[in-house]
């Protein structure tokens, strides 16, 4: 009887032991894990901002070169339920330093079938989300860009015409561009948004 109860105490102190090996392991294997996920989102993120420092750069040598006031791409390619996100250059070309802000405005649409729709459909079907404040700072001659990030609904297929306008802080007195009238405008774009 004695034997039995020994050996019992030492079977379930073998199955501590093993119980407690097994946790270390768990919780090593678990750190090593996340400090590997950790690791590739900081150089996802890394490149990711390096991406987004090229494509300024790029817009802002070719806005140089031509002389423009503003830069966005003429047509946007995007899948219904998706977003993307674009920039919009600007450069100062005036002799004195002013703060820039953009509004983007809707034309008209056709829908997938080539019927036209209404500006309201076309505020539903496709969002921009972008700072409208008349913040951007920039001396002369200097360029920045401003991100765009742009969402279909999975409902808004067609093609839609809408104009950036880019007012700065001489023309357009309200701190909001999207208060300022379209006349007042520093430079204007249009460009077509294409929901496959």
């Amino acid at each position: 009887m004695r034997k039995s109860f020994r050996m019992r105490k030492r079977a379930s102190l073998n199955l501590s032991i093993e119980s407690i090996v097994i946790v270390v392991i768990a919780f090593t294997v678990l750190g090593l894990g996340l400090a590997f996920v950790k690791s590739q989102i900081g150089d996802l993120t890394k490149t990711s901002t390096q991406v987004q420092a090229n494509i300024r750069d790029k817009i802002l040598e070719d806005m140089r070169s031509s002389g423009k006031k503003l830069s966005m791409t003429q047509e946007i390619s995007l899948e219904r339920g998706k977003e993307v996100v674009e920039n919009v250059g600007i450069v100062n070309t005036d002799t004195g330093t002013h703060k820039f802000g953009i509004r983007i405005d809707a034309i008209k649409m056709q829908d997938a079938n080539g019927n036209p729709g209404t500006i309201d459909k076309m505020n539903k079907d496709i969002n921009f989300f972008y700072i409208t404040s008349i913040i951007k700072e920039l001396s002369p001659t200097a360029g920045d860009v401003i991100p765009v990030t742009i969402s279909a609904k999975s409902s808004g297929a067609g093609n839609y015409l809408y104009t950036v306008l880019v007012f700065d802080d001489s023309r357009c007195q309200q701190p909001d561009a999207m208060n300022c009238d379209a006349s007042t405008a520093y430079d204007t774009r249009s460009f077509f948004v294409k929901v496959i």
